[in-house]
């Protein structure tokens, strides 16, 4: 049975990521600074441009079960590609807000199918596969926002016009390589025979939201390093430059620790929900110690520790969801394993400012910690007495 090439779909993700980061870093500096509307306004936006990548995302994976792929992708390229190419030449208000909603519709549909299209190559490994997947959207995400820094000034069409020219070379590579029979016949006329339409088991599903629900968590308090910590350093009188290159640590740990779990096949510990756990324990940690920082290095220590929570723990997250999904339901739970962390991502800078506002910096951080801790404990108790009766649906993943 021929299969998509696992190079061809990374080389897709990376053309996306980098033009997508080359994009939403500078929403709030251009609304506020250019076109003078409020911080609360750009708040506003990219809520708004989250809650369309949730709705991408899930519209992408359900219909991923049930039609082919190719044209799924083809479109949603199509589709980004109009709002970049709009944006060159129309960026002010409301178009700019307007069209960048519209990415983000865009974003999570891509991605969505992107992981889903993951799940049909049988040839790899399923952790090694994801984990490839995260390790190069995130080398994309270091391309794409160093662009933002060389050729932002005051203008961003230069900015979507590469994010047009990437994605038309996107079209063009997912036009010819993207075209993969999605199911094996006989495979499909077995599994109909078999049953019609699949169930979940029930303790499939237990386990997997019990992840999507910690990805919501988790995606709430790593928010705050994009919102709140900027504004806490200020307070400590550490400058904003030195705040930029703690992404840079991020970036460059982030390849450190994928390049090493590549290299090992995805598997840092044999038992993947393992690996999970300790990753979870790691970004936990890192909130305790931004909880007690003061001192600039006392940041880098946490970003630190914080990513490599995040590169052993993210990946392996899809995986096991891609191994715990029946057949025909696959696209349907990575589509919600990209929707979820968007739901997150979108309460993160609400929910953060809101405690701020009652409390303090110090208990928002301490609060992390804590809360992660629940989220570790109680998923380590689902799962470690539910998970010999799971069924596996990828042998890969065993």
């Amino acid at each position: 049975m021929r299969e998509l090439k696992l190079e061809w779909l990374l080389l897709g993700v990376l053309i996306d990521s980098i033009a997508m980061s080359s994009v939403w870093p500078l929403t709030t500096i251009y609304m506020n600074q250019e076109l003078g509307h409020s911080l609360v306004a750009a708040g506003v936006v990219l809520f708004l441009n989250s809650v369309a990548s949730i709705l991408g995302s899930f519209v992408a994976g359900k219909l991923y079960d049930k039609y082919d792929s190719y044209y799924l992708i083809l479109g949603g390229i199509v589709f980004t590609w109009i709002s970049f190419f709009t944006l060159i030449f129309f960026n002010g208000w409301p178009t700019y807000p307007i069209f960048l909603v519209l990415i983000g519709f865009g974003t999570g549909w891509i991605v969505a199918l992107n992981n889903s299209m993951g799940t049909s190559i049988k040839s790899k490994d399923g952790r090694y596969v994801f984990n490839m997947l995260y390790f190069v959207q995130n080398l994309g995400v270091m391309l794409g926002t160093a662009i933002v820094g060389i050729l932002f000034k005051h203008s961003v069409a230069p900015l979507f016009t590469i994010a047009t020219v990437m994605f038309t070379v996107f079209f063009v590579v997912a036009f010819f390589t993207y075209r993969i029979p999605k199911e094996d016949q006989s495979v499909q006329s077995v599994q109909q025979t078999q049953d019609i339409q699949s169930k979940m088991p029930k303790v499939n599903f237990t386990i997997i939201m019990s992840f999507f629900v910690s990805l919501v968590i988790m995606w709430i308090f790593y928010q705050q390093w994009n919102s709140t910590v900027s504004i806490y350093m200020l307070k400590l009188h550490i400058p904003l430059r030195l705040y930029s290159f703690l992404w840079t640590v991020n970036g460059l740990f982030i390849l450190i620790v994928q390049g090493l779990l590549s290299s090992r096949g995805g598997r840092l510990l044999k038992d993947p929900y393992h690996q999970v756990y300790l990753g979870i324990a790691f970004f936990m940690a890192s909130f305790g110690i931004l909880a007690v920082a003061h001192q600039y290095y006392h940041f880098v220590i946490a970003m630190i520790v914080l990513t490599v929570g995040e590169a052993i723990a993210f990946p392996s997250i899809p995986a096991i969801v891609n191994s715990l999904s029946p057949y025909d339901q696959k696209g349907k739970y990575q589509g919600l394993a990209s929707a979820f962390p968007s739901a997150g991502r979108a309460m993160g800078p609400l929910v953060g400012s809101m405690i701020i506002e009652s409390t303090s910096f110090v208990f928002l951080y301490s609060l992390g910690l804590f809360t992660i801790l629940v989220v570790l404990v109680v998923i380590a108790l689902i799962i470690e007495s539910t998970k010999r009766k799971a069924t596996l649906y990828d042998n890969n993943q065993e």
